[in-house]
């Protein structure tokens, strides 16, 4: 069970535009001769992948020591979550780790709770991530209105739902009442008020690891991840390379359980 849910989850990580307008810019030639416009549309401009994650072990300590300004095009090919450019999704991988976290455990033991309960530790929380490729494009032609089942499902970010800001981001109106609703295929019958007002029932929102403040990148360079690790690792979680361990974490262990299978 430990690696199938590592397979699921651990693997993936989404890059997104930060505007609605990306689709667009990057359709009139901007990706290539404005930087603001890079900064704020990586996936429309190629930066990274809809799918991507960092691909090399010392991608944390790099991104530490600023490659992802001063080695910005390589950094971002093979370090796309530790430039922050990737959210990786995550899961709580025990049953437990919700009366841990409330034994105090997060804070005791964080080099366990922290990558094996990042839900319940707060490293990881519920955002809008969309989750296809072409998210940006059918968002510009008119799709999340024509076909919002679908299109806003897919693609909450490029919707521009207001669901996915504020400080009732991504929060189920009523637990118990979404959960049935859903049960009742109300998701589907009735997208338009299920997706807003039940965004984790119906499954709009992920589950991700990602920094919290814009500051994080600079924080971190100038040591605080070492310095104040409780505060750093929850707020930073991205600079600080949580996100770079929970991944790696999931990539043992579904190779362990490939070889397991081999023998």
């Amino acid at each position: 069970m430990y690696s199938f849910i590592a397979a699921v989850f651990g693997l993936v990580g989404f890059c997104n535009d930060k505007d609605l307008s990306c689709a667009g810019w990057s359709r009139n030639g901007l990706c290539e001769t404005d930087d603001t416009v890079k900064n704020l549309c990586p996936h429309s401009c190629g930066i990274c992948p809809l799918i991507c994650s960092d691909r090399n072990e010392h991608c944390p300590n790099w991104a530490k020591d600023g490659e992802c300004t001063a080695s910005s095009d390589y950094m971002h090919r093979e370090c796309g979550t530790s430039c922050g450019l990737c959210s990786p999704k995550c899961v709580d991988l025990h049953d437990d780790c919700k009366r841990w976290s409330h034994d105090g455990q997060c804070e005791q033991n964080p080099t366990f709770m922290n990558i094996n309960c990042p839900l319940s530790c707060g490293i990881c929380d519920y955002k809008c991530k969309d989750t296809h490729n072409d998210c940006p494009g059918w968002a510009s032609e008119g799709e999340c209105v024509a076909n919002p089942g679908h299109t806003m499902k897919m693609c909450p970010t490029s919707c521009g739902l207001d669901m996915c800001s504020g400080d009732d981001a991504c929060k189920d109106f009523n637990t118990t009442t979404c959960k049935i609703w859903a049960l009742n295929d109300q998701c589907t019958v009735n997208p338009t008020m299920m997706l807003l007002k039940c965004p984790i029932a119906c499954g709009v929102c992920s589950a991700v690891c990602e920094d919290n403040n814009r500051d994080c990148m600079n924080w971190a360079t100038e040591g605080h991840c070492e310095t104040n690790p409780l505060g750093m690792q929850s707020l930073c979680p991205q600079s600080c390379g949580i996100c770079h361990k929970i991944e790696e974490l999931y990539k043992v262990k579904v190779g362990w359980e490939k070889e397991k299978d081999e023998l």
